[in-house]
């Protein structure tokens, strides 16, 4: 018999007709040091159900797409007669985003589902990890409902029979069948330590040690007296065990490779309470022997002593006489509450019990019947399923897991739901067949047990459901969420992060979140400030605001709230970060400062001016200086227009950025236009010594003339402000196919490359110092641009510091 070896790896089937992707996930999961992992390939569909049919690997990683058909028809046969499918399988395959195939892979029960695309070895080894490390702890918990079978089949053993002989039997057959080893026997001691084995089980072709005699060499005395107290001997490989020559020798005759022995005790024996021995063996290869497992054989061995107890009770019932039966009636009466306590155990476990015969007729079931069906259970004693009326679709299911049992002989288990007495819900149970042997080996009856998962069933779903809410709302919400480890690693991106920032998924997941998305002039503050929070959580910064780099280079400000992460113990594990970019807020806020600072030099300044000059007027002070005070009527004039213009300005921009303007279009000549533009600003560009170049092909325009006009005197305007003097500003038109191009071209100082874009916003300049300077609001070019585009046109700046810049827009032949 092949039994579990020290070296125990955790078997993967591979389905991929591509070798290369194959031995690529290979390479990847041999590069997780802390598994071990064999490998079994298969390229086809039918090769990989042969490979798992004849194997049963322990994880299966196949490709949705194969030559011979789809892998989920793997997940299909992988799941057959299973109620709700839960299988240890990933699927792979190259439709990213296929959220039907995703729902149809969940449905038949895969354990997990990979895009191709998304496949690192990080990835790859972490999906692997969760289903191995599920796969691991549900065979833990299996172990464990196992021994507790194991355990009420012994306690039902010893309360049906008071033979030993048939107790032992049926101990050593169980404990061999569960372990399995290659051999269990009960080993029963002399007073002279020597003694024989009263039972066995064991597989051919390994001979009998049945009624072998061993004599007292075998057992020295410091090794009985061990046993006395209770020590338990655990050999994964004799030959490494470091044991007396004579002691290897003595387990070679049966012959043993690995060994677990445990002392039987009898407490009441003060004297001697060493009766014997419980053995189990693995004859041929190495066996790392489970803690479970021995805890088990500890348990069955007091369970044994207390049959011993029984069995020396019932014989002394037997063979005593008159004087003895009332001590053997105490003694039957201490057996009688044994036998209580047990069945009391059985019948008060909220675990259904039940044993059939070969025909599926009751024998016996436990009390749990009535309250979940409200039948007691003598309606049941004599009658199969089909008499008792059950729900069809929970006869099928056992009657087909009952006859695959007698068939194989090897314990069956699934899942099944059906309705509680009293319209009391659904119930679902993790039902357990075990084979029961009779003294030839053959199986006479069969025990089930019904194990309560509804609450572990319906948390499932509602985790699951929770899980996909919160997924959901991370996926979809409008602002940045990271979570990262205690070593600063990226462990979650949204998708709204690699949205903002131009990332994909692979090239964040596992990054250094200082030194890749945060700027170099910010990560020693980031670092001095969060450095002590995990010794000290009070210093935990909960809100915070840096930049972040995104893909181009680019920085965004982000204010971010943060929330620490721990375990279930209490230990930091990390944070996780909802983050705001306010990069616009920022700019909007300096936008409208740079704003307020302008418009309060703008109204300051004039209306200072006319202040002072009405204040000289109404004093008297001018009377008889009447040059002067026209002078100051002036300024006052001029100043009051200033305010009208920038008054103009703001509410010309609302009407056109609110469509509240109706352009007058009209058919024009774009040589007219541009010579009334000239006209307007010869005046002023003499005035500062700059020469205005115009040469205008006559073109038929249909556009409002007004608001060209205004779009070119804005533009002249500006490039006579920042112009040299004795320079030259050129106005340009060109007909294209279905635009005409106007161009305002200056050799003034030009524009950083970090203000073209935002040159045309409300209120927006190079320097806010330039309206001091020059004069102006800032609203010019916003309004120009307004302007295009109610035409239907679009309008750009091309410059260069220190040598000039051209403004250009454009204007449909037609709209």
């Amino acid at each position: 018999m092949t039994s579990p070896t020290l070296d125990s790896a955790i078997t993967i089937l591979i389905v991929d007709d591509s070798e290369e992707d194959r031995v690529t996930y290979m390479r990847y999961l041999k590069s997780d040091i802390s598994r071990s992992y064999h490998f079994l390939e298969a390229s086809t569909l039918e090769e990989g159900l042969n490979f798992w049919r004849s194997h049963h690997p322990d994880l299966v990683l196949v490709d949705y797409s194969l030559p011979d058909g789809e892998g989920l028809e793997l997940l299909e046969a992988m799941g057959e007669g299973v109620l709700v499918p839960k299988l240890e399988a990933i699927v792979l395959t190259g439709h990213y985003g296929n959220e039907q195939l995703i729902l149809q892979t969940m449905r038949l029960g895969a354990a997990d589902y990979l895009s191709k695309s998304e496949v690192t070895a990080l990835s790859l080894c972490n999906r692997v990890g969760r289903v191995v490390d599920h796969l691991l702890l549900s065979r833990k918990l299996q172990r464990l409902q196992n021994q507790e079978i194991v355990m009420a089949k012994i306690a039902l053993h010893i309360r049906q029979y008071f033979d030993l002989d048939a107790i032992s039997n049926a101990i050593v057959q169980e404990i061999r069948i569960f372990l399995k080893a290659d051999r269990t026997v009960i080993y029963q001691f002399n007073p002279d330590m020597s003694g024989v084995v009263i039972a066995e089980s064991v597989l051919p072709p390994w001979e009998t040690c049945l009624h072998r005699q061993l004599s007292d060499e075998y057992f020295p005395e410091n090794m009985g007296g061990e046993y006395r107290e209770g020590r338990v001997f655990v050999a994964p490989d004799i030959y490494k065990a470091n044991l007396s020559e004579c002691h290897v020798q003595m387990l070679e005759q049966f012959p043993t490779r690995a060994s677990l022995i445990v002392p039987i005790l009898r407490p009441n024996h003060l004297d001697n309470p060493l009766w014997g021995l419980l053995c189990t063996y693995q004859c041929f290869e190495p066996h790392l022997w489970d803690e479970l497992d021995i805890r088990l054989l500890q348990q069955l061995s007091v369970q044994l002593a207390i049959a011993l107890q029984q069995a020396e009770l019932y014989r002394n019932l037997q063979n005593s006489n008159t004087d003895l039966e009332n001590r053997v009636a105490e003694r039957t009466a201490e057996l009688f509450k044994r036998q209580q306590e047990s069945i009391a155990l059985i019948e008060n476990s909220p675990n259904l019990i039940l044993r059939l015969d070969r025909q599926l007729r009751h024998l016996y079931i436990n009390s749990a019947i009535e309250k979940i069906l409200g039948i007691p259970p003598a309606a049941f004693i004599g009658k199969t399923f089909r008499e008792m009326g059950l729900p069809e679709r929970s006869i099928l299911i056992a009657e087909d897991t009952i006859r695959t049992l007698l068939i194989t002989g090897i314990p069956q288990q699934y899942e099944i739901d059906f309705p509680l007495s009293d319209n009391r819900g659904i119930a679902y149970y993790q039902v357990s067949v075990i084979p029961e042997y009779d003294a030839d080996g053959e199986i006479a009856t069969i025990l089930m047990v019904y194990a309560d998962i509804t609450s572990n069933k319906l948390g499932e779903i509602a985790l699951q459901e929770a899980h996909r809410r919160w997924q959901s709302l991370l996926d979809n919400v409008r602002l940045i969420v990271i979570s990262l480890d205690n070593e600063w690693k990226v462990e979650y991106a949204n998708p709204f992060f690699l949205e903002s920032t131009g990332y994909e998924l692979e090239e964040v997941i596992g990054k250094d979140w200082l030194s890749c998305f945060v700027p170099q002039t910010e990560q020693v503050k980031i670092t001095q400030d969060f450095i002590g929070f995990m010794g000290n959580p009070e210093q935990f910064h909960k809100y915070y605001q840096n930049s972040i780099v995104t893909k181009t280079g680019q920085e965004r400000v982000v204010s971010w709230n943060n929330t620490i992460l721990r375990n279930h113990n209490g230990e930091i594990i990390g944070t996780i970060s909802i983050g705001e970019d306010i990069t616009e807020k920022l700019k909007v806020e300096r936008i409208k400062s740079e704003f307020i600072s302008i418009a309060s030099h703008e109204l300051r300044t004039p209306l200072s001016s006319i202040r002072g000059a009405l204040g000289l007027l109404a004093s008297g002070v001018l009377a008889n200086q009447p040059e002067v005070a026209q002078h100051m009527l002036n300024i006052a004039s001029s100043d009051t227009e200033r305010l009208v213009r920038l008054v103009n300005d703001i509410l010309d921009l609302e009407r056109l950025e609110s469509n509240n303007v109706t352009l007058n279009r009209q058919w024009s000549d774009t040589s007219e236009i541009c010579q009334q533009v000239i006209e307007t600003m010869e005046a002023i560009a003499a005035e500062s010594q700059i020469e205005i170049i115009s040469n205008v092909p006559s073109q038929q325009i249909f556009a409002d003339r007004d608001r060209i006009v205004q779009t070119l005197v804005n533009l002249l305007s500006n490039a006579v402000k920042f112009s040299m003097p004795h320079s030259q500003i050129h106005l340009e038109v060109e007909a294209i196919t279905d635009e005409i191009i106007f161009r305002v071209r200056d050799h003034g100082r030009g524009i950083p490359e970090s203000n073209l874009e935002s040159i045309f916003e409300r209120f927006n300049q190079v320097d806010a110092s330039d309206s001091r300077q020059m004069g102006g609001t800032g609203l010019g070019l916003a309004i120009c641009r307004s302007i295009v585009q109610q035409h239907g046109g679009k309008i750009w700046v091309e410059s260069v510091v220190n040598q000039g810049s051209t403004v250009s827009f454009t204007i449909p032949h037609r709209i």
